[in-house]
């Protein structure tokens, strides 16, 4: 019986040692919540991805609640932009058993544009678009993103090419955060600085 004891104490010691916790495990493509298992993780991470519409009229939005697996995507908000779609992804992690458990509440979007305009065009099943016109940028959005790669359609990597308006972190982290990017093998994405309009004549 002590024995037992002993192990016990010592599972016990090493799971608070690595910082375990339960968190929920759910994702939802058609709500900003979910609500699923749970799951032993270091640390929780609730990502709610919304998407505007090009005319802005309509948006969309899914939630993923799952472990997170890096550290650097954190509590942090990512957006990019051009014609056909505006894209935002809000990343919240905590460290406490059922932390990810309730919605998580996503500041206002600021839609608000912020003087830099990047090319801009989309196209489906082809390697590369070619962008006729700008897209202005918004908020924090500081880079202009050039995207060549596969996306989870319908569960088949169907190429796509992308240029817009993205924020800084968004070319390191968005194939981690976009789960159908991520499941797709692609090259990194290229970012650049955008065109700042207010000096152009």
């Amino acid at each position: 019986m002590r024995t037992f004891l002993v192990i016990i104490f010592i599972v016990s010691a090493t799971i608070k040692a690595g910082n375990c916790v339960l968190c929920f495990e759910c994702h939802n493509s058609t709500s900003p919540d979910c609500a699923g298992d749970l799951v032993t993780c270091g640390t929780c991470m609730t990502e709610v991805t919304e998407l505007d519409s090009s005319n802005r009229n309509s948006s969309s939005y899914s939630v993923r609640k799952t472990c997170n697996l890096n550290a650097d995507v954190c509590n942090t908000t990512y957006s990019l932009n051009n014609d056909h779609v505006h894209n935002r992804i809000t990343v919240n992690c905590c460290d406490t058993d059922y932390c990810n458990e309730k919605p998580l509440e996503v500041t206002p979007w600021n839609k608000t544009e912020n003087g830099l305009e990047c090319p801009t065009c989309y196209s489906q099943d082809v390697e590369s678009c070619v962008a006729n016109t700008t897209v202005k940028c918004t908020g924090d959005e500081n880079k202009c993103l050039d995207f060549k790669g596969k996306i989870l359609q319908k569960g088949v990597c169907q190429t796509v090419a992308f240029q817009g308006c993205a924020t800084e972190l968004t070319c390191d982290h968005i194939g981690y955060l976009n789960q159908d990017i991520a499941q797709c093998q692609n090259s990194p994405m290229n970012c650049t600085t955008g065109v700042n309009t207010t000096y152009v004549s």
